[in-house]
């Protein structure tokens, strides 16, 4: 499974892409100085991994952990609960839409993640019980929370190498939109190290 760092830093970066993408420049401050609402992002792009707090989540059928959380109904609930609230609350037009697409997009994101590292298999089509899992993987499992685990620190570091340039690559490449390509460079230097990155998360064992 990706680190909580990892799932934080995707909700963020949803966050980020989106705003740059759908509004305009007085609205897009606007919304980055709303703090409590990023911080229901990196929580609703996180929370799937509740289940190690709450182990009656996770179903042992036969040899595999069905973690309830990690399908797309799992991932989706807080989602559509904001949303609903959002809507409850009288909120309409261009900021109800983002949000809730940032919403359904942080949540997403978990699975994009946990399914990237091609370790666990996870039941996307929860409750039907069959799980699914890449036969590769290009990003690293977290590493067991401890001051003196080498590989905690060794996978933390190579998953924030796939995702950091990654982020700034496509942030930069949505600016690319209206600044006539100037970052094209960066762009791909980005890319380039995020690649490098996967690369060398792919040669694990697992």
């Amino acid at each position: 499974m990706s680190s909580f760092i990892g799932h934080s830093f995707a909700g963020l970066t949803v966050y980020l892409t989106t705003t740059e993408l759908d509004v305009n420049r007085q609205e897009r401050l606007s919304i980055r100085s709303n703090l409590p609402w990023l911080i229901w992002l990196l929580t609703i792009a996180s929370i799937p991994d509740i289940d190690y707090l709450i182990p009656a989540l996770i179903l042992q059928p036969d040899r595999h952990r069905i973690r309830t959380t990690h399908s797309l109904i799992g991932v989706l609930i807080f989602p559509l609960i904001t949303i609903l609230i959002l809507w409850l609350s009288g909120q309409r037009g261009k900021t109800f839409k983002l949000r809730s697409l940032q919403a359904i997009l942080a949540g997403l994101s978990h699975l994009i993640l946990d399914l990237s590292t091609g370790v666990f298999p996870l039941p996307l089509l929860y409750p039907n019980l069959e799980v699914f899992r890449l036969p590769f993987g290009i990003l690293p499992s977290a590493g067991k929370i401890q001051l003196t685990n080498y590989l905690f620190y060794r996978n933390l570091s190579i998953e924030l190498g796939v995702l950091i340039p990654l982020s700034i690559s496509l942030l930069l490449a949505i600016r690319d939109m209206t600044l006539f390509g100037k970052h094209k460079f960066f762009i791909a230097a980005g890319l380039l190290v995020s690649a490098c990155f996967m690369i060398w998360a792919s040669t694990l064992s697992r």
